[in-house]
């Protein structure tokens, strides 16, 4: 399993996600491995995570990037629609002899600004082959694909699109360490993008990631401290 998550912020946009695969059925035995990339770049302004099956997903997004640039896609409405058409090709090719429910389900996360007349709009979509890779619109800001409940909570405690792209990818990184405290089908290194009008798609260093670690773990203490010892934070 996995967590992508996706946040809106007021000066662009964050892609998280860990890098946690499982084999197995996760009512029973598993195994685990955490080398899976699930955070793609597509163009200079639009970034893709992927859940569920990561090896299919990845063949599905190898080479997407140079077809995007080949066809001149960089915003997210042309990139969309490029995407979708050339997923949905691709998948339903290899699948066409397998029921619909007999195939691997694999789940998009597109985040990027679209082009509205001379301004930049971010927006988000969720893509997943059980719905034919039909666009959905996240309109509140966030999108959570993979194992979502924890995070999903705690971002309906402290998520706000008035974030800083700074302060989104903390709380990013925050959603996905405290669910995998809690559930083994998340887990490993954390990888982080931002998307911005100005700088479009870059990666964060592991560096910069682990300070969000630490940073995070600092506030934790602060909040344990305050309930412990009646202390203000």
């Amino acid at each position: 399993m996995s967590l992508v998550i996706t946040l809106k912020a007021n000066d662009g946009i964050i892609i998280a996600g860990d890098s946690r695969g499982t084999i197995g059925d996760p009512r029973g035995l598993t195994a685990i491995s955490d080398v899976h990339r699930k955070i793609f770049r597509l163009s200079s302004h639009v970034g893709v995570g992927v859940v569920g099956a990561a090896e299919l997903g990845s063949a599905l997004l190898d080479q997407m990037e140079t077809r995007l640039s080949s066809a001149n896609c960089i915003y997210l409405d042309d990139v969309l629609q490029k995407f979708r058409a050339d997923i949905r090709t691709t998948f339903n090719e290899w699948f066409q002899q397998f029921p619909i429910d007999k195939r691997q389900g694999v789940l998009f996360a597109l985040g990027g600004y679209r082009l509205a007349g001379e301004q930049r709009e971010p927006m988000i979509y969720m893509l997943a082959s059980q719905s034919d890779f039909a666009p959905h619109l996240f309109t509140k800001g966030s999108c959570m694909l993979g194992v979502p409940q924890y995070a999903t909570y705690l971002a309906n405690r402290f998520y706000d699109p008035q974030m800083s792209c700074k302060e989104a990818a903390a709380l990013a990184v925050y959603l996905i360490s405290e669910t995998a405290s809690q559930d083994p089908k998340v887990g490993g290194p954390i990888k982080v993008a931002t998307i911005m009008t100005d700088t479009g798609y870059r990666e964060l260093e592991d560096a910069e990631v682990a300070d969000l670690l630490k940073r995070n773990e600092r506030q934790n203490q602060r909040l344990k401290r305050f309930f412990f010892q009646g202390r203000r934070p």
